[in-house]
C-alpha cells in the first residue's frame, strides 16, 4: 500500500472520512505562519474597515448557544460559534467573517494544521477548504490545543466578539450570553495569552466585558491580574459609582485602586513582602478612615473604545454615565501617603529578608515588624514570651533576672557574639511588648551579653533616645550608686531622695521617671566598683571635674535645703572626683543668698527711692520658721541659674561613663574586585568602594580617611556609593549605625557583581 493510500485510508476522502486525531501536531519549524505561534512585539493589524455600517444577521446563519452541538459532515462541532448559509451579499458587505458555512469544501485529506494557507486576516468563507478541515478539527477537539495556530484562534475569537459587541446590544439573550463569554476568554488566555498579539485583544475584550457584565457591582478588580495602564474599567466604573451613590469606599476597592494607579508607585517592600504590606496598608487604611474613604464626583464621567480584532467589526465606544474620579487629586493623595507610610516602615524588615530570606519568622525580624503587624502570638515569640511573663508576672511592674537567658534566645547576627545590632534589635522586640530594659545600649547603656538586667513594664511614652536632662540624672545616679558600693554608707533612703530630686529638678518625663528607677535597680544589682570610676574620672582635667563637683552640688540644693546627710553624700563624690571634700561646704555657701554682695560702688547709688504714695505703716512679713540644725537654706535662684546648666555637664558626664569598646576580632577580608571600575562609578568611588569591602564595619575617622586618601568628601561619597547601590540593589551599601559604619553585603554584592 503506498503512501497516498494509507492517507485515504486515514482521512478519508469525505463526508464518511475516518475522524481525524482530536489534537492538533505542532507546527513545523520551516512555516512561516501569519499568526507565529511564540508571542510577537506588534499588536495583530487592523483591514481597512468596511465602508457600510454592520448589516443585522440573516435567517440563514445564526449563533449556536452555549451547550449546543451543531454536525458538519458528520462531525459534532460545539456552541458558541456562527453556523449557517451565506448569500452572496452577505460575502461581498465584507462582514460574516466568522459563520462556519456548511456549503463550502473541506479538504479532510490534508489538514492545513500550520496555517500555511490562511490569510493575514482570515474569514471562514475566503480560506482553503485544507484550512477549514483544520480549524474544524480544533473546535471539535474542544478548542484547547496549545500548539494550534493562533490564526485559528482568532478565527473562533471573532465570533465572540461580534456576539457581545453586536448581538447583545439588542438580544436579551445575546446579553444573557456575556458571563460565558468572558468565562472563554479567561480560558483562551491561560491557553493561548503566550501570543502577544491575541493577549493584547484578548485582555481589552475581557476588560470591555467585565465591565458591560458588572456596570460597577461587584467585588473589586485583583491588582495581580491586570495592568497599571490601562487601568481596568471595571476599577474605573466602580470607584464612579462610589462616588455617585456618595459610599465610602471599603478597603479592597481602597487598595486596588492604590496598586493599580499610575501615579502611585509601591516600592520593593510591597514586592518583596506583600502579605505584610497588603496587611499593613488594611489596618492603616482603617484606622485613617473609619467609615471608609468618601469621593467626590467630579463632572467628567467614563467612556471607552473597544478596536475588535475581527476585520467584520467597527470599534465601539460606550459612554457611561458613572464620574470618571480615578485620577481625583485628593484621594490619590491619601492613597499614595498611606502606600508611601507602609513601604517606609517595612523597608527595615524587607532589607533583611532580602539579605537572608531564612530569617523571616525569627525574633530579628519580628523586631522589625510596624507595631501594628505585631501580636504577642507568633509562634516565633513563645520562648521569649514564657520568660517575659516568669520574670514579670500581671502584678509586677519591674524584676531583675540574668540577662543570658533573654540573649541566649536571641539568633546573633555572628554566631557567638551579641553585636550592639542584636542588643538594638532585642530591645525593640522587647518594646512591642510593652517592656523596656536596662541596661539599653540605645540609651547609652553597655553592651551586655550576661550579667544582670532589669525588666520593667512601660505604662508612660518611653523615647528610644536620651535628652540631655535624662543623661545627667542617670549619670548622677551612677556616682551615688558608685560610692554605695564603696561603703555600703548611702542608704535607701537617700538614694530615693536623690532619685526623687533627679526627677524633679531635671523636668524628666513619666517615661524617662519610670527608666530612672530601672536604671538605678540595675545599678545596684551590678555591683559597680570604685576602682574602675576613678579610673575613668582621671581623664577629666581639673576644671572638668570641678565643674561636674559643682553640678552634683546644685542637684543635692534643688529643693532649696541641704540635710547634713546630703552633705555627708556630697563629701564623698567630691573626693571621688578628687576634689577636696571640705570644699563642699564653700559650693554650699556660694548658693546662699548672704554670699552675694555687690561689687563695690564707683558712684553715688540710691540707698531708698522717694516715697510718693500714700503714708502709713507696713505690715511685717511673718517671720521665717527657723530650720533644724545642720540644715542650711539656699537661694532658689542661684540653685535655678546653675541647674539650668545640665544641658553641658550631662554631655561631659556622658563621656566620662561612655563604655570603651571591647577589642573586636580582626574581621576576615572580603574578596576585592580585580577590576578597575564598579559600574558606573568613577575611579574615586570604586577605589573607595573596594577598600571599604574589605572589613564588615568602620568608623567615621575611618572612613573619613579613606576618603581623604581618595580626595573625596565623606557625605559626598557616603551619597554617591548608596545611589549606585539603591539602582543596584534597591538598598544602600553603607549603612549608619550611630558610631559605626556597616557595610550591607548584600548591596555590596550586587555592585561587585
Amino acid at each position: 500500500m503506498g503512501l497516498f493510500d494509507r492517507l485515504r485510508q486515514r482521512f478519508g476522502g469525505g463526508a464518511t472520512a475516518i475522524a481525524p486525531p482530536r489534537y492538533l501536531p505542532p507546527v513545523p519549524p520551516q512555516v512561516s505562519a501569519p499568526y507565529p505561534p511564540q508571542p510577537v512585539a506588534a499588536p495583530h493589524p487592523r483591514p481597512p474597515q468596511p465602508a457600510s455600517p454592520r448589516r443585522p444577521a440573516v435567517s440563514g446563519h445564526s449563533w449556536v448557544p452555549v451547550g449546543a452541538t451543531t454536525s458538519l459532515a458528520g462531525r459534532t462541532l460545539p456552541g458558541m460559534v456562527y453556523f449557517g448559509r451565506l448569500t452572496r451579499s452577505d460575502v461581498v458587505s465584507g462582514g460574516n467573517v466568522e459563520v462556519i458555512d456548511p456549503t463550502l469544501p473541506i479538504d479532510w485529506r490534508k489538514p492545513d494544521f500550520a496555517g500555511q494557507e490562511m490569510d493575514y486576516w482570515p474569514a471562514y468563507h475566503s480560506i482553503t477548504p485544507r484550512s477549514r478541515a483544520a480549524y474544524l478539527l480544533w473546535l471539535e477537539g474542544g478548542r484547547w490545543a496549545a500548539d494550534a495556530y493562533i490564526g485559528y484562534v482568532f478565527l473562533y475569537f471573532y465570533g465572540l466578539e461580534r456576539r457581545a459587541l453586536v448581538d447583545a446590544q439588542q438580544d436579551p439573550a445575546a446579553r444573557a450570553d456575556l458571563p460565558r463569554i468572558l468565562s472563554e476568554v479567561v480560558r483562551l488566555l491561560t491557553v493561548y495569552g503566550g501570543n502577544s498579539s491575541f493577549r493584547q485583544y484578548a485582555t481589552e475584550f475581557q476588560q470591555a466585558l467585565r465591565a458591560l457584565i458588572s456596570k460597577g457591582v461587584g467585588p473589586a478588580p485583583d491588582p495581580a491580574e491586570h495592568d497599571k495602564w490601562p487601568p481596568p474599567l471595571t476599577l474605573r466604573v466602580g470607584l464612579g459609582r462610589f462616588a455617585a451613590e456618595g459610599r465610602p469606599l471599603p478597603v479592597e476597592w481602597a487598595w486596588s485602586w492604590a496598586m493599580l494607579h499610575p501615579e502611585i508607585y509601591a516600592r520593593t517592600p510591597a514586592t518583596r513582602c506583600p502579605d505584610e504590606f497588603r496587611a499593613l496598608f488594611t489596618t492603616r487604611y482603617r484606622a485613617r478612615c473609619p467609615d471608609g474613604l468618601r469621593i467626590r464626583s467630579l463632572k467628567s464621567r467614563v467612556d471607552f473604545s473597544y478596536r475588535p480584532a475581527s476585520g467584520g467589526l467597527r470599534s465601539t465606544t460606550w459612554h457611561l454615565d458613572v464620574p470618571d474620579v480615578f485620577t481625583s487629586a485628593a484621594p490619590t493623595k491619601v492613597l499614595k501617603a498611606l502606600v508611601d507610610s507602609c513601604t517606609d516602615d517595612l523597608d527595615a524588615y524587607s532589607r533583611l529578608i532580602g539579605r537572608r530570606p531564612e530569617a523571616a519568622g525569627t525574633l530579628p525580624a519580628l523586631a522589625l515588624l510596624p507595631d501594628e503587624l505585631f501580636t504577642g502570638d507568633l509562634a516565633g515569640l513563645r520562648p521569649l514570651r514564657e520568660l517575659v511573663d516568669r520574670t514579670l508576672p500581671d502584678d509586677v511592674r519591674q524584676a531583675r533576672l540574668e540577662l543570658a537567658d533573654l540573649t541566649s534566645l536571641w539568633p546573633a547576627r555572628t554566631p557567638g557574639k551579641f553585636a550592639k545590632a542584636d542588643a538594638v534589635g532585642l530591645a525593640q522586640l522587647l518594646d512591642k511588648f510593652g517592656i523596656g530594659i536596662e541596661p539599653d545600649v540605645r540609651l547609652g547603656g553597655p553592651l551586655q551579653s550576661a550579667g544582670a538586667a532589669v525588666l520593667f513594664r512601660v505604662t508612660a511614652a518611653q523615647s528610644a533616645t536620651t535628652t540631655p536632662e535624662y543623661t545627667a540624672a542617670a549619670t548622677l545616679l551612677h556616682l551615688a550608686a558608685v560610692v554605695s558600693a564603696a561603703d555600703d554608707d548611702v542608704s535607701t533612703a537617700e538614694r530615693d531622695h536623690l532619685v526623687s530630686h533627679l526627677e524633679t529638678s531635671l523636668h524628666l518625663t513619666p517615661g524617662e521617671r519610670i527608666r530612672l528607677t530601672a536604671h538605678l535597680d540595675w545599678l545596684l544589682a551590678s555591683k559597680l566598683k570604685l576602682t574602675g570610676l576613678t579610673k575613668r574620672l582621671g581623664v577629666l582635667t581639673d576644671g572638668q571635674r570641678a565643674h561636674v563637683a559643682e553640678f552634683a552640688t546644685a542637684i543635692a540644693a534643688a529643693d532649696g535645703v541641704v540635710s547634713p546627710a546630703e552633705v555627708d553624700t556630697l563629701r564623698k563624690i567630691y573626693k571621688l572626683l578628687g576634689q577636696e571634700p571640705d570644699a563642699v561646704y564653700a559650693e554650699l555657701h556660694a548658693l546662699t543668698s548672704a554670699s552675694t554682695r555687690p561689687a563695690p560702688a564707683v558712684e553715688p547709688v540710691v540707698v531708698m527711692p522717694a516715697d510718693t504714695g500714700p503714708t502709713g505703716y507696713l505690715i511685717p512679713p511673718p517671720p521665717t520658721p527657723d530650720l533644724p540644725v545642720g540644715v542650711m537654706r539656699l537661694d532658689p535662684a542661684l540653685v535655678e541659674a546653675t541647674m539650668r546648666e545640665s544641658a553641658a555637664v550631662a554631655a561631659l558626664l556622658a563621656e566620662v561613663f561612655a563604655e570603651e569598646p571591647e577589642d573586636a576580632a580582626p574581621p576576615s577580608p572580603a574578596p576585592v574586585v580585580a577590576v578597575d571600575l564598579v559600574g558606573l562609578l568613577d575611579a574615586a568611588h570604586s577605589t573607595l568602594l573596594r577598600e571599604l569591602s574589605t572589613r564588615p564595619s568602620w568608623t567615621r575617622l575611618e572612613f573619613d580617611a579613606l576618603c581623604a586618601e581618595a580626595n573625596l568628601m565623606p557625605e559626598g561619597a557616603l551619597d554617591v556609593l548608596n545611589e549606585a547601590a539603591v539602582d543596584a540593589a534597591d538598598e544602600p551599601v553603607v549603612e549608619d549605625d550611630g558610631d559605626r559604619l556597616l557595610i550591607n553585603d548584600y548591596a555590596l554584592g550586587e555592585l561587585l557583581a
